[in-house]
């Protein structure tokens, strides 16, 4: 076996090794921060609907005191 193929072998298990640890570290964060994330905007989400609610029924209220207050 000539160098030029021993270094294109190692070569090749270092990149297969590189690729093992994307992978993983992809796996993780679609496992674990992506749930995180969806949850916080899930909160947040509900927040701002309280929060347009809560408008609304002030302007309702506003409404009805305007015209028939």
């Amino acid at each position: 076996m000539s160098d030029i193929e021993r270094k294109n072998e190692i070569d090749i298990v270092h990149i297969r090794g590189e690729l093992k640890l994307l992978s993983e570290k992809i796996e993780v964060i679609k496992t674990n921060d992506l749930r995180h994330i969806q949850k916080s905007v899930d909160t947040l989400n509900k927040i701002l609907w309280a929060v347009g609610l809560l408008i609304i029924a002030q302007l309702a209220m506003g409404i009805k005191a305007a015209l028939f207050g």
